[in-house]
């Protein structure tokens, strides 16, 4: 069963990323004609009913599969007062499409109102500690044959969860190098749905809403999301294939396209997961990624290697906001808390003080806002942009009008004194903001130049 020459066959007949499996899609609305019919769902936070009346707090579990081997994993079980169906997301099939598994990894930890959510983050656990498409038995999403014994240990177990939990819906999160339909030969920014059931039904659905609510207005619209509906469940040894032929269950794989950041990336999954786990009946409202909040993130965090030292480090990190709130928004604070320990400092290195030559610039309309630290900035910190510079001119609020983007630059980040390449590294910075009004709030954003 744990046949090489079975493995080696599909690798080498199947082309990177190519888990589509497509034979063509049905046409996509452009983004304009689409908000002329669909309006923005009202956010709340994840958890908290329509009526705004916190939810009953589901329970937690986990338990894990291949222990003990160099594939063992975690299976997150979450499981809400309400009785609901139960959803299944799989990451991490593949270790070298990062948006997969660090999307899984924030939906496990996702609140629900109804129902049961099963999700399985890193199902390739030597594939993405290597950075690595297949693991030493292959690819592991051809190891799944309709009608057959699956054709790895970890293929074997990963099936064990779909049948122990009665999994009535999965999600298997990828990403591609390139796009669907445009003829670079990829299958990103396109959602591939079963025949089984009414997958194609919601795909469908969740292709328009990514299109006409969740995709920045400037992106061009080769980015648009397609759907594709597959009529042969069975005929291809994925998992998705095997769940609705073998099953009958319906499945989506979820292609993002790597020409887009990772950070847009994971916002473009964890929005497709949310509002099907909101039409699918396991969520009361949306927030966990739209932007009816008053401050948005732009999906855009960079690493620079900035020009005032070029050091060959991109020790410094850029990312945009929007202000959504429909009056003038005043930034006052940034708490940065990296996701590595070892980044200990925020330290600019300049006397003078402006972007890259400032631990913190925020590039507004109205005014810019700056705050030079007077010998850097311990991480994780604060910073107050009005009271922590080290004289009057080295601290001001960032102000920003209505439906207006600001630029904020941190720089530069280091670990023991010394500039750190912040590519690849994951930090989350929360901001504070006040409004015209005299309204205050808190925005926390998870970058991953």
């Amino acid at each position: 069963m744990w046949d090489m020459s079975i493995r080696t066959h599909f690798g080498e007949t199947m082309t990177r990323n190519n888990d589509a499996d497509s034979d063509g899609g049905g046409s996509v609305n452009r983004r304009e004609y689409l908000k002329l019919g669909l309006s923005a769902a009202a956010a709340t936070t994840v958890g908290v009913s329509a009526s705004g009346r916190a939810a009953a707090t589901p329970s937690r579990s986990s338990y894990r599969i291949r222990e003990g081997t160099d594939e063992e994993t975690t299976v997150y079980v979450t499981e809400a007062v309400a009785d609901g169906p139960t959803l299944m997301v799989t990451g991490g099939v593949h270790g070298d499409e990062k948006s997969g598994y660090l999307s899984a990894g924030l939906i496990k930890d996702w609140d629900i109102d109804a129902g049961r959510l099963v999700v399985v983050p890193e199902a390739c656990k030597p594939a993405i500690e290597a950075g690595t498409r297949e693991f030493s038995d292959g690819d592991l999403n051809r190891h799944f044959p309709d009608g057959a014994e699956e054709e790895s240990r970890l293929a074997a177990a990963i099936w064990d969860v779909v049948v122990r939990e009665d999994v009535d819906f999965l999600w298997d999160l990828h990403s591609s190098y390139g796009i669907y339909e445009s003829g670079d030969g990829g299958v990103g920014q396109a959602l591939f749905a079963t025949d089984a059931g009414d997958a194609g039904v919601h795909s469908k659905a969740i292709r328009d809403y990514l299109n006409a609510e969740v995709l920045d207005d400037s992106l061009d619209d080769v980015y648009d999301f397609r759907e594709h509906t597959h009529h042969d469940d069975g005929s291809r040894d994925m998992l998705k294939h095997k769940v609705g032929a073998t099953l009958g269950t319906p499945a989506i794989i979820f292609e993002a396209t790597e020409k887009l950041s990772l950070d847009r990336r994971v916002k473009h999954t964890t929005a497709a997961v949310e509002r099907f786990m909101h039409r699918f009946g396991l969520l009361e409202t949306l927030s966990a990624t739209e932007s009816a909040n008053d401050l948005s993130y732009d999906g855009d965090a960079a690493a620079v290697d900035a020009p005032v030292d070029s050091n060959g480090v991109r020790s410094g990190l850029t990312f945009g906001v929007t202000n959504d709130a429909g009056r003038e928004l005043t930034v006052t604070d940034l708490a940065i808390e990296p996701a590595n320990a070892a980044i200990d400092g925020l330290s600019d290195h300049s006397y003078d003080e402006g972007r890259w030559t400032s631990e913190l610039y925020i590039d507004a309309d109205v005014q810019a806002g700056l705050t030079d630290v007077n010998n850097g900035l311990a991480l994780p910190g604060t910073i107050d942009l009005a009271t922590d510079g080290h004289s009057d001119d080295a601290d001001r609020v960032a102000v920003l009008s209505p439906g207006s983007s600001a630029t904020v630059s941190l720089y530069q980040f280091e670990s023991g004194g010394n500039p750190v390449d912040m590519v690849g590294e994951r930090v989350e910075v929360t901001v504070g903001y006040t409004l015209a009004d005299g309204e205050s709030g808190t925005r926390t954003l998870a970058l991953s130049p």
